[in-house]
Order: C-alpha cells, then sequence, then structure tokens
C-alpha cells in the first residue's frame, strides 16, 4: 500500500513535537525492507543533535485490526521477550490513538546490522560462515521457546493447537491459482492430519522465523525482527519454518542452498540449546507443515497477482516452486 511521505513526514513531525518537544525535525524518513505491514525508519533530532533513530510499525489504512494487522498484540509480547533476555528491539513508544497517523502504531529503536540472505549472503557477511550464522540463529530462536508463556503472556493469546493450525489453511487452499495445486494441498493436508506428533512442546513462536527476519552483527544475534504472525502453539513451527525455506528439495531452484549446515546438524543445535531430546520425526512433520503452509500461501498470492488484486511479479517466480513445496511435505510425512 503506498503512502504518502510528506503527509507521513509532517506527521510525525507533529508526534515528535508531542512527545519529544517543539522544533525537532525528522529526518532520514525511509520504507523498511520486508512484508510486514507498514514499516519506516526515521530520525528523531533537534539543534543539539540526533536524539533517536525509531522504525514505526503500523497496519494498513482501511483493514480488519485483527492477527497480522493487529500491530498492538506486538507490544506484550516484545516487552515480554525483552525482560526475558531474548535478542529483540526495545519497543519505546505506542498508542492505540489514531489522531497522529489514522492507524494505531507503535515504535521501536532503530538497531544497527544486517539480515542474511541464504542464497546470496551482502557482503557485510564476506568471509563469515553460513554455519556459524545458522547456529546461532538456532541458539537465539531456543531463547524464545524457553520463555513461560503462562507466566509472563497469561492473558496475550490461546494456545493454537497443531491440528487447528493444519485445518486454518483448508478455505484459503481452494483459492489456489492452479487447480492442481489445490489437489496435491488436499493430499498433504490429510497426510499431516495423520500423522500429528502427540504432545508437542508448546510455547511463543515467531511464525516466519528464518535469516532474513533477523539482525546480525556478522554472525552475531542483534536481534529477531517481524513479529506480525507469532503466537502460542508448538514451538517446532519455527525450526520446521527455517529448514524448510533452506531446503533446495522444496523449491525448483535451489542454488545458493548447498551451504546450508544439513538438517541433522541443526536439529543437533537446537536440541543442545534447549537441552532436551528432540525427535528427528517430530522436526520432519514441522518441516513439512511448514511446506504445506507456504504453498498454500503461495498458490493465493499467485492467484490475486493473475488477477489483478494483487500485483506482485515474485510470485510468478515463487510458483514453479508450488508443486515441489507440497510434494516434498508429503515425502517427509512418508
Amino acid at each position: 500500500m503506498a503512502v504518502d511521505t510528506q503527509v507521513f513526514q509532517a506527521q510525525l513531525e507533529r508526534w515528535a513535537d508531542a512527545h519529544y518537544h517543539e522544533g525537532v525535525t525528522i529526518s532520514d524518513l525511509r520504507a523498511m525492507p520486508g512484508h510486514a505491514g507498514l514499516s519506516f525508519g526515521f530520525t528523531v533530532a533537534d539543534n543539539a543533535g540526533v536524539l533517536d533513530r525509531l522504525v514505526v510499525r503500523m497496519p494498513p489504512k482501511g483493514v480488519r485490526r485483527a492477527g497480522n494487522t493487529d500491530v498492538l498484540r506486538q507490544v506484550p509480547l516484545l516487552r515480554a521477550l525483552a525482560t526475558a533476555g531474548v535478542p529483540v528491539a526495545e519497543v519505546v513508544w505506542w498508542d492505540a490513538d489514531e489522531r497522529w497517523f489514522d492507524v494505531p502504531y507503535f515504535m521501536t529503536r532503530l538497531l544497527p546490522g544486517d539480515t542474511y540472505a541464504v542464497r546470496e549472503p551482502s557482503p557485510a557477511f564476506d568471509g563469515v560462515e553460513c554455519a556459524d550464522v545458522v547456529r546461532h540463529a538456532v541458539e537465539a530462536l531456543d531463547l524464545v521457546h524457553q520463555v513461560d508463556h503462562r507466566a509472563v503472556l497469561a492473558d496475550w493469546e490461546a494456545p493454537k493447537q497443531l491440528r487447528q493450525e493444519i485445518e486454518f489453511w483448508t478455505p484459503l487452499l481452494a483459492k489456489a491459482a492452479e487447480p492442481e495445486w489445490a489437489v496435491l494441498g488436499e493430499r498433504t493436508r490429510d497426510a499431516l492430519l495423520a500423522h500429528v506428533p502427540d504432545d508437542p512442546h508448546v510455547g511463543v513462536f515467531h511464525g516466519d522465523f528464518q535469516t532474513n527476519n533477523i539482525l546480525f552483527d556478522r554472525d552475531r544475534v542483534v536481534a529477531l525482527l517481524d513479529w506480525e504472525i507469532s503466537g502460542i502453539g508448538a514451538t517446532l513451527l519455527d525450526l520446521g519454518w527455517l529448514l524448510f525455506m533452506n531446503d533446495a528439495d522444496s523449491w525448483a531452484d535451489g542454488a545458493g542452498l548447498e551451504r546450508v549446515p544439513a538438517f541433522e546438524q541443526i536439529v543437533e543445535w537446537y536440541a543442545a540449546a534447549a537441552g532436551r531430546d528432540v525427535r528427528l520425526a517430530d522436526v520432519a512433520f514441522h518441516r513439512a507443515l511448514a511446506g504445506y503452509r507456504f504453498g498454500v500461501i503461495s498458490g493465493l498470492n499467485v492467484m490475486l497477482h493473475r488477477t489483478g488484486k494483487r500485483h506482485d511479479p515474485e510470485w510468478e517466480r515463487i510458483a514453479l516452486s508450488v508443486p515441489s513445496m507440497f510434494t516434498r511435505a508429503l515425502d517427509l510425512i512418508g
């Protein structure tokens, strides 16, 4: 959704006058990378120098504020995670009052660092081993999963059951751009429902855990980003998602993924950080579930692109991998 930056700049200046002092300036306003709602970075300064460097997150105007568009639901989560020692950006401002930007918002401090694109890392990671990046990411993930959600997020959200997560996607599966994708997706869904693990470890999950959503200083984790689809449920959802995103067999073009450590090695790092046994079969199930989820998401978004409802040519590239996502998931379950 396009934002009139001149209007938004003026809104930020009025906001800053009220929250800092009159006469402050807003500079370096720019859209932040990623697809998680509306996110902008900016600098607050006065005659004495820089007062703050911030990132603001807002929902699009005119949408129902629920789930990933309810930005304020992230505030208690991020504050609880920070208190528990999880590396996240500090939340410094938030408000449901829409007089400032016409929508609710929250702001975090802008942190230095870079995200890691596994297929083509930026020059900031020259000389850094992919294995070290992934290992430190997995160790940070375990910090999330060890948070006692019953104690610190008791009223935040009800835990989501695995069957509920699988069945949630059924209505969206029917909207796939190509009928054969829906058929493959139904087979995958039914196989998942027939193999749901008993007694999964339940806790806070990120929902989109991949190195593109982590800020690094070389191989050190600075902060875990983009909590829009987080929740409480089976924590292996996150490990499965990380493995799926970096699984060459799930993609039509797996170029660049050969540098990712072996599946078993990543699970071993995670189990060591967690201090408990983690069954490979359970991880394989959640890896398959991730492929199913993204296969459904891709089928929907390809349809929206092809029908002109949401133009984004990137989904045509991803469309080539949709059959692989489902068939790889079926192989993992089997």
